[in-house]
């Protein structure tokens, strides 16, 4: 599962990082309400750099409604946090690690895969996304707390934590906008 999805989403995090850092056409195709409406909720502090991770989906381009924002952008957060799962797996080949690195990034590895089930489409039409996506948080909390007692201080897992956060913060305010309609 691993392999096969890195060569994929290694092309996915080079399209995002040129979309990025270069200005794009297609940026006013998402209507501007639906991205107001998300990047309002979102805990990223920049509306553009919202904006930039709603429309990082070409399908984010062509919807029309909140629900269809709302069911990008927590693909995209599965996507980011079946990534984060291989991105541990990948760390633990490493022969030099010493065992408590290794506990924790194994466990954080396994609160990752376990993460992929919260972040689901059924969850957004059954109305529990909030509560599984706030799951999926738990389980990121919960890595960050066995790196922290391990003592694991690697730039590039503090890295991947914090994009894996920007995904997640965009996905719960798209699914905040879809369960809290404005009257």
């Amino acid at each position: 599962m691993c392999s096969r999805n890195t060569s994929v989403l290694f092309f996915a995090a080079i399209a995002l990082f040129l979309f990025l850092h270069f200005p794009s056409q297609t940026e006013a195709t998402i209507p501007a309400e639906l991205a107001s409406k998300v990047c309002a909720q979102s805990e990223i502090h920049s509306y553009e750099i919202c904006v930039k991770f709603l429309t990082a989906n070409p399908k984010s381009l062509m919807v029309s409604s909140a629900k269809a924002v709302a069911e990008n952008a927590l693909d995209m957060a599965r996507r980011e946090t079946t990534d984060a799962s291989c991105f541990f797996a990948a760390l633990l080949k490493r022969k030099d690690m010493n065992p408590a690195s290794r506990a924790a990034l194994e466990s954080c590895s396994s609160l990752f895969k376990q993460s992929v089930t919260f972040i689901s489409l059924g969850g957004l039409s059954g109305g529990t996304a909030s509560l599984d996506l706030h799951s999926a948080l738990d389980k990121a909390t919960q890595c960050k707390s066995k790196l922290s007692a391990a003592h694991v201080s690697i730039k590039s897992v503090s890295d991947k934590l914090e994009q894996w956060g920007n995904f997640y913060s965009v996905a719960s305010a798209a699914v905040y906008a879809v369960e809290n309609p404005e009257p």
